[in-house]
């Protein structure tokens, strides 16, 4: 098999996850494991490819987590890069580094690289998220580090609901209908939420409009996409995808990539698109 193609011939399929079905499966560990046995309680998104245990792309990988009211995830860090976009929390928080942030259904939080972070819940029904991280590539290049938190839970410094870790719902459906109508249509209305100290991963949301249907595309990134509201159909590597809120599409490297939204939606996607950028291996194509 020769070293050198004339295109890219990625080993990841295109998947979709469902997230009522990862759901009950997360209740169900729910009242077998505790976060006392665990120190998170994660359903992960395994692309069933031979030889993978662990990546839902070559360089991403996402899991369902869940916590319940009145429990705490032990504080620790790593060098991989995280984000948890979070689709039903009333009074779940985070502590990043010190700083305690709410965690609220529709909200982005951020986990950059080597920083302390832990899990709190001091609501009353279970709270859940789509967990992302860059471990895939860590793995890949190697730099992996892993530490936990001395007593296991890191102090609160501060409490804030102003922080740079946190993209709010509010926030993130104002900036979407200001934003400007993509004029080559493979895009809805969107925004880019900016990480810096997380360089890997690029995160952008969306509006799409009922009905509307971006024009097909594909690039040299490897992407996953999550639709915070809304229902659709998507085609991504000529698979036929229906999603609903909170499921989850791979989308690896050069896969041809087209959606249709049923109803008004905004589309969260994270992708390495930057890191291609930066390494100059970066190319987008469109449907002609």
């Amino acid at each position: 098999e020769p070293v050198l193609r004339h295109e890219p011939r990625g080993a990841f399929p295109p998947r979709h996850w469902r997230y009522n079905e990862c759901r009950q499966a997360l209740d169900a560990a729910g009242r077998l494991i505790g976060t006392d046995l665990a120190e998170r309680r994660n359903l992960i998104l395994r692309n069933p490819v031979e030889g993978n245990n662990f990546a839902t792309t070559r360089t991403l990988v996402n899991a369902y987590q869940m916590i319940l009211p009145g429990e705490k995830a032990r504080s620790h860090r790593h060098a991989p890069h995280a984000l948890r976009v979070i689709l039903d929390s009333r009074r779940a928080y985070s502590v990043v580094d010190g700083e305690k942030t709410l965690m609220e259904s529709g909200d982005v939080v951020l986990t950059p690289g080597w920083s302390w972070h832990g899990h709190g819940h001091d609501g009353d029904e279970p709270a859940y998220w789509l967990d992302g991280l860059d471990v895939p590539l860590t793995q890949l290049l190697e730099p992996m580090f892993f530490e936990e938190y001395p007593g296991g839970f890191q102090e609160v410094d501060v409490l804030t609901e102003d922080s740079p870790m946190r993209f709010t719902w509010s926030s993130i459906q104002a900036r979407t209908e200001k934003a400007a109508r993509d004029p080559e249509g493979y895009f809805g209305r969107r925004v880019r939420l900016d990480a810096p100290t997380m360089p890997t991963i690029g995160i952008f949301v969306e509006l799409l409009e009922a009905g509307q249907k971006t024009l097909r595309y594909r690039a040299s990134a490897n992407a996953v996409f999550c639709p915070m509201t809304g229902t659709g159909v998507s085609s991504v590597g000529g698979q036929t995808f229906d999603w609903a809120r909170g499921d989850t599409i791979a989308a690896p490297t050069w896969t041809w990539i087209e959606h249709e939204a049923k109803t008004d939606t905004i589309l969260f996607t994270m992708t390495d698109e930057f890191l291609m950028r930066f390494a100059r291996y970066y190319r987008f194509e469109g449907a002609k």
